[in-house]
């Protein structure tokens, strides 16, 4: 067939509708979590301290809209040069999908700062995962069919991206579950917090911490499922390339959406919680601790003596035994 007729067959017709209308509700959704965080996100970006994970997070947010509105006008709009548009548009997954994991880097980073190889070795991770990002761009073709944009190809080697960011996402979930795990009010064996980081039951945590360790849980879950159905849409034979390439739409704008919750939740506890937070301050460099004591937790135990325990994560902020956490 012509593909400049404008006459499609039924079924690359029904496949289009389909992809596009998945394309379109993931932006949809997207732009929804968008409006309903921008107050949060003026707290962050002009009320705290400007950081530069909050830079980040900004790059994360805008790249990952980019994306997904562009991929909105690729499967609905005529364009005149398909294969521009979805270079250009592909340009920005790789922004978007790094600077969302650089997020949870910056968490790893926090939670063993005395540590150096822990953070050389995400770090490491971190750029691997960047290298499969930046097959997506490459590894794509697409062509005008009628007056549509659709895409004719996806190089195998593209799934190198998807198994790279669950490699990453797994691996950091694993690292910041077990640093918060080992903070808590009981000492549990290495195995034992491998298997309560999977759980998802009581952790015997204060309460910031508990709270961390379940939106960790919570993004990895969904995260994890994502990118494996991205990579079998990829794989799977018989599957026309415009299903193939369609997955990468709403993984971007659910992975972007559960990364911010949780960069808000830390940054926001901080916003509510501040004058408790205050008293755990690090008195050597003054850089605010992770908050992990705050409204609401179960206060320490007092002994005989009528002294009061201290906590391990306030024991932590001083500067003793393990590592200080700090918001980022």
């Amino acid at each position: 067939m012509d593909s400049n007729s404008s006459v499609l067959p039924p079924e690359l017709e029904r496949q289009l509708q389909v992809g596009s209308s998945v394309i379109v509700g993931a932006t949809a959704v997207f732009i929804w979590d968008i409006l309903h965080s921008l107050s949060e996100d003026y707290h962050i970006l002009f009320k705290l301290n400007f950081q530069a994970s909050a830079a980040v997070y900004l790059v994360s947010r805008i790249a990952s809209l980019v994306y997904t509105l562009g991929f909105t006008l690729f499967s609905t709009y005529p364009l005149p040069n398909c294969q521009a548009a979805l270079v250009a548009f592909n340009a920005f997954y790789p922004l978007s999908s790094a600077s969302t994991s650089l997020l949870f880097f910056f968490r790893v980073r926090a939670i063993y700062a005395r540590r150096p190889l822990i953070t050389y070795i995400f770090g490491f991770l971190w750029l691997c995962m960047l290298a499969g990002a930046l097959t997506v761009p490459m590894g794509s073709s697409a062509t005008t069919v009628g007056h549509t944009c659709i895409i004719t190809q996806l190089a195998p080697y593209m799934g190198a991206n998807g198994v790279g960011m669950t490699v990453f996402d797994t691996s950091v979930f694993l690292a910041i579950s077990y640093g918060l795990l080992s903070n808590g009010r009981a000492e549990q064996t290495p195995a034992e917090r491998v298997r309560t980081a999977f759980a998802f039951g009581r952790a015997n945590l204060y309460a910031f911490s508990e709270s961390l360790l379940r939106d960790g849980q919570k993004y990895y879950l969904i995260t994890v499922f994502t990118n494996t159905l991205t990579i079998a849409m990829i794989y799977a034979p018989g599957v026309a390339p415009i299903y193939r390439g369609m997955g990468s739409i709403p993984n971007v704008a659910v992975t972007n959406i559960m990364a911010s919750r949780v960069f808000r939740n830390v940054k926001m506890r901080y916003v509510r919680d501040g004058p408790i937070n205050r008293i755990i301050l690090d008195p050597h460099d003054m850089r605010l601790s992770l908050p992990m004591i705050s409204i609401g937790s179960d206060p320490p135990p007092v002994h005989g003596d009528g002294d009061q325990e201290v906590p391990t994560e306030i024991q932590t902020s001083r500067g003793l035994s393990r590592p200080r956490v700090q918001v980022t």
